[in-house]
């Protein structure tokens, strides 16, 4: 028996064929391929939030906002300097944020400590050995002071302690 060649039978035919290869080409799932840097993060109201980074259950950086003191009142946004800051840091996360799995390896501050700035740096002077400090404390020290400082939290931060600096890092 002899079938007509037609054009619609063709296109039927060219189908049929790319469906089949198409479903039996062998693509192998693969795992989950992490690329490029960590997003950047910004605030609505820069002068009236400022950031906290602590640690999630992951070991990784996590921001949380705060708001400056009158933040919801008339001329309650002026920028949170950088000891504020730091300070608000080292107490610590409040409690809705350990509720959602966050939590700081920095330890608690006895003592007073000393910030200096200048366009672009950060120099956070404490009164405890900084070297013993892990890689995620002093991190977390990085970037809550270069997003305290800029709102772009590219400042370089040297933290320095009873024994010694270390070196100037960038979050």
């Amino acid at each position: 028996m002899k079938f007509p060649c037609t054009a619609v039978g063709r296109a039927v035919a060219a189908c049929a064929t790319a469906a089949t290869l198409l479903t039996g080409c062998g693509v192998q799932k693969t795992g989950v391929i992490e690329v490029g840097g960590p997003a950047t993060v910004m605030a609505a109201d820069p002068k009236g939030q400022y950031f906290l980074f602590f640690l999630s259950t992951e070991e990784r950086l996590t921001p949380v906002v705060r708001f400056s003191k009158g933040y919801d009142l008339p001329g309650g946004t002026e920028p949170v300097d950088v000891p504020t800051a730091i300070t608000a840091l080292f107490a610590g996360p409040q409690a809705d944020d350990r509720a959602a799995g966050l939590r700081t390896e920095l330890p608690k501050l006895n003592g007073s400590m000393g910030v200096s700035t200048g366009p672009g740096k950060v120099r956070i002077v404490l009164p405890l050995a900084v070297r013993p400090l892990g890689k995620p404390a002093v991190r977390q020290l990085v970037c809550t002071a270069a997003f305290a400082q800029g709102s772009d939290g590219t400042a370089e931060v040297t933290v320095q302690g009873e024994d010694g600096a270390l070196p100037p890092a960038r979050c």
